[in-house]
């Protein structure tokens, strides 16, 4: 018997705005966003006159006891979470159809996977800049959770759904301010019996690592390394590492089962605009591709460091610009790297002829 029943008729419709949960806390403005696992809406807290966002999934709760308690753990864990780079979960429960919902700080900008629909592909310096802020969200995660004060266990907590529509990027006067969100919902879905594998990572197959993949038991935080890295690429590159293009065609969920499981990725300074990049960084991205989880970075701390150290050093040796004559002044840049000093030896010599000569303009234009 499934203790979670998957419910076909869309969830949207059933949802109204005035609608509310919580013991009516929590009152439904509008939708403001839907995807694979739920649907997300505007709305306001009326205890703390606030308006939050508030996640109701698709999979219903049957009342086993035993279903509820772990759906309430999940969701304790999360919102044990604290850190500016994980979204903030406040509050959690049921709807009276049996629908798991809960609540989350209100952000106001737009996702990773929104920007790459626009732009296609971002610069080495501005990818270290969000990736360095999810890498610091998942360190702490992946570090755990400690519940009691009288014990040292400690309960880690992998993402298992990291994407860029999971990533959201929060516009500040100071840039953007990253945070991931959803995290622990696979795992709630993974609860579910009976699911076929595309069901269980419908709309997320194409980030999944391998050993995901393969119903691994022992799934750990190599497999959001493995998911940044698919990421990272598609950031840098603009396209995917397994050739299906998949901004421009439709991929099938069998298509990425295969790929991750055998079909090595191509190489990131293979792939068109990108032959500049240095061996540096594309080790660092390839690296974390690896199907093996041995093979890949241990840890999203020793990730975010190696990725600002490739990119400081794509900083450094890019080409200095084009010097233009203009009437404007033109500004120059130049990494911190990089220093330019002017031999002391060459300066000493060049400094009487080079004093002769403005002596020499000097006085030839008082005297005109």
């Amino acid at each position: 018997m499934n203790n979670l029943k998957r419910q076909e008729q869309d969830i949207t419709a059933v949802r109204k705005t005035g609608q509310t949960f919580g013991e009516q806390r929590y009152c439904l403005e509008k939708q403001i966003g839907d995807g694979g696992m739920g649907n997300v809406f505007l709305a306001t807290d009326a205890r703390l006159g606030k308006q939050v966002a508030l996640k109701v999934l698709k999979d219903t709760l049957t009342d086993d006891a035993t279903m509820l308690a772990r759906f309430e753990r999940e969701l304790e864990i999360c919102a044990s979470l604290k850190s500016q780079h994980i979204v903030q979960v406040s509050d959690y429960g049921i709807t009276a159809d049996g629908h798991p919902f809960y609540v989350m700080e209100y952000l106001h900008g737009q996702t990773l996977g929104q920007l790459l629909a626009q732009k296609r592909r971002l610069s080495p310096q501005q990818t270290a800049i969000i990736m360095t802020q999810v890498c610091a969200g998942l360190q702490l995660a992946h570090e755990g959770i400690n519940f009691s004060k009288n014990s040292d266990n400690r309960v880690k907590v992998i993402h298992r759904d990291l994407k860029p529509e999971n990533i959201f990027l929060v516009s500040t006067v100071l840039g953007d301010l990253v945070k991931i969100i959803d995290f622990g919902i696979a795992k709630i879905r993974d609860l579910q019996a009976g699911l076929t594998m595309t069901d269980c990572f419908l709309g997320t197959c194409h980030y999944a690592a391998p050993e995901q993949l393969a119903g691994a038991k022992d799934v750990d935080e190599r497999a959001d390394i493995y998911s940044l890295g698919l990421t990272i690429y598609e950031m840098l590159a603009g396209v995917d590492p397994f050739g299906f293009n998949f901004r421009d065609n439709r991929v099938s969920g069998e298509k990425w089962l295969l790929a991750h499981a055998t079909k090595p990725p191509q190489p990131l300074r293979s792939q068109l605009g990108c032959e500049h990049f240095s061996p540096q960084l594309e080790t660092v991205v390839m690296k974390c591709l690896h199907k093996s989880p041995q093979e890949r970075f241990s840890s999203a701390q020793e990730l975010s460091q190696a990725l600002q150290a490739a990119v400081s050093q794509e900083s450094a040796i890019a080409p200095l610009p084009e010097v233009k004559t203009e009437s404007r002044s033109i500004d120059f840049t130049v990494p911190a790297s990089q220093t330019f000093k002017t031999p002391d030896r060459t300066r000493v010599l060049l400094s009487p002829a080079i004093w002769l000569l403005l002596g020499s303009v000097c006085i030839g234009g008082i005297a005109w």
